[in-house]
C-alpha cells in the first residue's frame, strides 16, 4: 500500500522538525551560556525538588549568618564598654586610696573628688552607648530609649530600661543572647548590708565624702539627753565607764570612773578628758574623741571596718543613746571591688559568647560550602558534553534545513 501526503503536509512536517531542532539548539545554547544543567523543573523534576530545598536552606543560612554577625558587632562592642568601664573604676578606686591617705588635707581630697564627679559622668555616658543601628545597648527590650538617666550634679540615678535579653538564632537548634540587661551590669549591686545599689551612687557617695573630708574610719556618736544616773555604764571598745553622781566611786568592777557634771554638756566633756586618757585593750583600736554640747564623737584611729565596737552599757536604756557611723572610705572601696567584679563576670560572659559565635560561624560556613557542592552537583553543566551536543544539533538543524530546500524543490511542475 502507497502512502500518499499532501504538499502541504510535508511542508509542515518539514518546517515541524526544523522547529523541533532549533528549540533543542536554543535550549542546549541557554544551559551552555547559564552553566546550568536544570534551567526549568522539567528539565530535571526530581532535582529541581532537590535544588528548591537547598536554596531554602541557604537562605537559612544566610540569616543565621546576620543574626550571628548582628550580635557579634553588638558583644564586641559591650566588650569594649565594659573594659573601658572597668577601667573608669579601677581609676577611681585608685583615687579613693589616694584621696583618704592622712597625707592629703581636706582641699587636696576636694580636688580628687573633682575627677571622680568625672568619671562619673564619663561612666553614665558609657552605660548609654548605642549600637551601629542607633538601639541602647543596655536598655533590655526598651532599646530606643536611654536607659540610665542623673548626672554627678544632681546624684540621683535610674534604671529606666528593662530586664530583657534578646536571643537570636545563630544555626539551626542555636540562640545566644546579643547583650545583658544594665540594672545586672551597672544597678542591683548587693552592699555589705545586702541592700541594691548602683555603681553610681557609689561613685557619687564616694565622691561627695571625699569633698566634706570625712575620714577613712568608722565613729560612734554618743550622746546624752539628760544627766546619766548614779553608777550607769557606757562599754567603749572595750573599755567600761561608770558615771558616778556622788562620789562614791566606781561600782562595777575595772571600771573606769567618769564624775557626773552640772549638765550634760559637762559630762560629756568629763567623758570625753576620761576616754582620751585611758589605754584601751589588746586588739582593740585607740580612738580620737570630738566633743560637741551634749555629743561625743569617737573616730577609730585604725582605718577599715569594725575598728569600733558597738557602744553598748546601761545608760543607754536610760538618758543615753549611741550610734555607729561607717565612714566611708572601706565601705565604698568595697562597693568598688563589688562593681568591679560584676564588670568582670560580665565581660567573661560576653568573652564566652563571643567564642561560640566564632566556632558557630565556621560551623554555618562548612555546612554552606556542603550545600553549595551539593548544589553543584546537582544543577551544574557538564560543559564539555553540552558543547559537543550543541555542536550535534546544530549539525541536525543545518540538515533539516537542507533536506527541507531539497524536499520543497520536488514538484512535477518544475518537469514540464
Amino acid at each position: 500500500m502507497i502512502n500518499r501526503l499532501s504538499t502541504s503536509l510535508a511542508q509542515q512536517l518539514g518546517i515541524n522538525t526544523i522547529l523541533l531542532q532549533q528549540a533543542e539548539v536554543n535550549e542546549t545554547q541557554l544551559q551552555i551560556s547559564l552553566g546550568k544543567r536544570i534551567v526549568k523543573p522539567s528539565d530535571d523534576p526530581s532535582g529541581s525538588v532537590q535544588l528548591l530545598d537547598l536554596k531554602q536552606s541557604l537562605s537559612r543560612l544566610d540569616q543565621f549568618q546576620d543574626n550571628l554577625n548582628y550580635a557579634k558587632n553588638r558583644l564586641s562592642l559591650s566588650e569594649g564598654i565594659l573594659q573601658s568601664t572597668t577601667s573608669n573604676l579601677q581609676r577611681v578606686r585608685e583615687l579613693a586610696v589616694q584621696g583618704f591617705s592622712d597625707t592629703n588635707a581636706g582641699a587636696d581630697k576636694e580636688s580628687i573628688s573633682l575627677e571622680i564627679f568625672q568619671r562619673l559622668d564619663e561612666l553614665l555616658s558609657l552605660a548609654n552607648t548605642k549600637d551601629a543601628n542607633g538601639d541602647y545597648l543596655y536598655a533590655g527590650f526598651k532599646a530606643g530609649a536611654e536607659p540610665f538617666s542623673g548626672s554627678a550634679k544632681t546624684g540621683v540615678f535610674s534604671y529606666d530600661g528593662d530586664q530583657g535579653v534578646r536571643y537570636l538564632n545563630v544555626g539551626d537548634n542555636r540562640t545566644i543572647s546579643d547583650g545583658n540587661a544594665g540594672s545586672e551590669v551597672f544597678f542591683n549591686l548587693k552592699d555589705k548590708d545586702g541592700n541594691a545599689e548602683s555603681v553610681f551612687d557609689t561613685l557619687y557617695g564616694l565622691a561627695t565624702d571625699l569633698a566634706n573630708n570625712k575620714p577613712a574610719a568608722e565613729e560612734a556618736v554618743f550622746t546624752l539627753a539628760n544627766n546619766p544616773a548614779d553608777n550607769t555604764t557606757l562599754i567603749i571598745n572595750g573599755v567600761t565607764y561608770e558615771f558616778d553622781s556622788n562620789s562614791s566611786g566606781a561600782t562595777v568592777s575595772g571600771a573606769t570612773v567618769v564624775t557626773v557634771g552640772a549638765n550634760p554638756a559637762a559630762t560629756i566633756a568629763a567623758l570625753k578628758s576620761v576616754v582620751d586618757a585611758t589605754t584601751v585593750p589588746s586588739g582593740q583600736s585607740a580612738v580620737t574623741t570630738s566633743a560637741s554640747t551634749n555629743q561625743l564623737t569617737i573616730t577609730a584611729n585604725t582605718a577599715g571596718e569594725e575598728q569600733l565596737n558597738a557602744l553598748t552599757g546601761t545608760v543607754l536604756s536610760g538618758n543615753g543613746s549611741a550610734t555607729t557611723v561607717s565612714i566611708p572610705l572601706y565601705d565604698h572601696l568595697d562597693q568598688l571591688d563589688t562593681a568591679i567584679g560584676r564588670l568582670l563576670e560580665v565581660r567573661a560572659q560576653v568573652g564566652a559568647r563571643l567564642n561560640v559565635l566564632d566556632s558557630q560561624d565556621a560551623t554555618n560556613q562548612d555546612f554552606k560550602l556542603s550545600i553549595e557542592k551539593t548544589q553543584s552537583n546537582i544543577e551544574d553543566l557538564d560543559m564539555a558534553e553540552a558543547i559537543s551536543r550543541f555542536n550535534l544539533q546544530l549539525a541536525s538543524l543545518q540538515a533539516a534545513q537542507q533536506a527541507f530546500v531539497r524536499v520543497q524543490g520536488l514538484s512535477l511542475f518544475n518537469q514540464l
